[in-house]
């Protein structure tokens, strides 16, 4: 089942909590509220609110800029609204960040200090509290931890006042208290299973396969999932892999050249017998043709259609004109990002089985997952040589799980993947090479070393301006 605990307070609490004011409701900011009215019960689902809603701020950025560094998706050339700029279609972050990656930043600071300010308000307050709203702000604290350790190699974590640099993973055992009090205050079994798969993850980045194994056991269900919620009421919190490709005037991206959407002739024009009507420079010619896995499988998980719009908005440095094909797995700018899942632990599962050295089990538990997709549950017949390799097979089904969810790039670096390599997204071996899409190869824009490709995101240059602890960008 899916959660939707954000979805009712976003429309309907107007209050204003740890100076956020929640938009979307018909009436006059009051401005921030006295402090010692936030302990009162009519403001403590304003305040898991406020966390929340920076949480869904932030993740949807991260959702949409790390699909395109992490090779999910293929850029269509838009500069302007809903794009990015030329080197971050490459896949290049600039250290220090441009004001849009500033912006999610600051939202994931945000959500987790408005999180645990509302655990503090809320647990020292003298009126009765609700034991789940009391658990969503755990929860909400605990996966803006998770997210910004999977999405920065760098952050500010410190209580104190202006506190240097740490690493992003140096807190993951506050974030795993979190969720253990999470699973300890809840009354609703969603909230406890969100705690449970919360701390999987966090034991997954901890390198605690055990324990991780174990807490993605407690979800039996496959289908169970937790999300944040993405709300149309305005731009902030509307889903941005959907809007950047809604249609006139936004075509900012194409599933073109990524292992989902191939480069085929299966789709018909604009892409004719594998060679791309968009260049007759020498460099883009004889392009070979690869198989969409998407249309190929059928796999639900992320189904790409081809919609009758012949070409992305502008056009890609070195390349020209990047063919159409879109996602089919947002459907509409309310359609929430899943923050855990049932699939997810049995997935965690199978890494931590083929980390302990038992590949057939891990197989073993991806084959199942396929299976209750209606999918084929031999691995090899859809990703040619994996049934050699379980690591490679478990790196493919992490990315079609989890696509479009800001996972993908956190798991590159946790996998420690070459940054350079072809596609970006697996260590994939010379036979698998041979059929599939060819990213880099496209335009300059991908294979320029002077800009390689990030592993993650950097501390932005409002962070290290303001702060005399943390140095300027390198």
């Amino acid at each position: 089942m899916r959660f939707f605990q954000m979805n009712k307070t976003l429309r309907t609490i107007c209050t204003i909590a740890a100076g956020v004011a929640l938009t979307g409701c018909d009436v006059t900011n009051p401005g921030p509220v006295q402090q010692e009215f936030l302990s009162a019960a009519s403001s403590h689902e304003a305040l898991v609110t406020g966390a929340g809603r920076r949480l869904a701020e932030g993740l949807n950025s991260i959702s949409y800029t790390s699909a395109l560094i992490s090779r999910q998706i293929y850029p269509g050339g838009t500069t302007g609204s809903l794009g990015h700029s030329p080197l971050e279609q490459g896949g290049h972050l600039v250290p220090g960040g441009d004001p849009g990656q500033g912006s999610f930043y600051n939202d994931m600071i945000q959500a987790r200090f408005i999180a645990e300010s509302a655990i503090d308000i809320l647990t020292t307050s003298e009126d009765p509290v609700d034991p789940d709203v009391l658990a969503l702000g755990y929860l909400y604290a605990g996966f803006s931890y998770r997210v910004i350790a999977e999405t920065w190699c760098e952050t500010v974590f410190s209580e104190e006042e202006l506190g240097g640099l740490e690493s992003s993973t140096a807190r993951l055992n506050t974030a795993e208290g979190f969720f253990t009090t999470a699973i300890n205050t809840a009354a609703d079994p969603d909230l406890r299973m969100a705690g449970y798969a919360g701390r999987a993850q966090i034991k997954v980045w901890r390198g605690d396969w055990a324990g991780a194994a174990a807490d993605a056991g407690q979800i039996t269900d496959n289908m169970w999932s937790f999300s944040i919620n993405m709300d149309d009421i305005d731009p902030e919190t509307r889903n941005q892999l959907y809007y950047a490709n809604e249609g006139v005037p936004y075509f900012a991206y194409s599933m073109l050249f990524t292992f989902y959407g191939g480069n085929t002739d299966g789709w018909g024009d604009p892409v004719i017998d594998g060679i791309l009507p968009v260049s007759t420079s020498e460099s883009k010619t004889g392009i070979p043709s690869a198989p969409s896995y998407s249309l190929d499988s059928g796999d639900p998980r992320v189904p790409v259609i081809a919609t009758g719009q012949d070409y992305a908005n502008f056009a890609v440095q070195g390349f020209g004109q990047v063919p159409y094909l879109n996602q089919d797995k947002y459907l509409n700018g309310d359609a929430d990002i899943e923050l855990a899942s049932g699939a997810e632990m049995r997935l965690i599962e199978a890494e931590a089985a083929i980390q302990g050295g038992d590949g057939p089990a891990g197989l073993a538990i991806i084959a199942d997952l396929r299976t209750s997709y209606g999918l084929s549950g031999d691995i090899n017949a859809d990703f040619p040589g994996a049934a050699a390799n379980a690591v490679q097979a478990l790196m493919r089904e992490r990315g079609l799980e989890n696509w479009g969810e800001g996972r993908h790039w956190g798991d590159q670096r946790r996998w420690g993947l070459d940054p350079s390599g072809p596609i970006g997204s697996q260590n994939w071996s010379a036979d698998v090479m041979a059929t599939l899409p060819d990213f880099e190869s496209t335009s300059t824009l991908f294979e320029n070393p002077v800009y390689p490709r990030s592993v993650c995101a950097d501390v932005p240059d409002s962070e290290r301006n303001s702060n005399p602890n943390v140095p300027a960008s390198g």
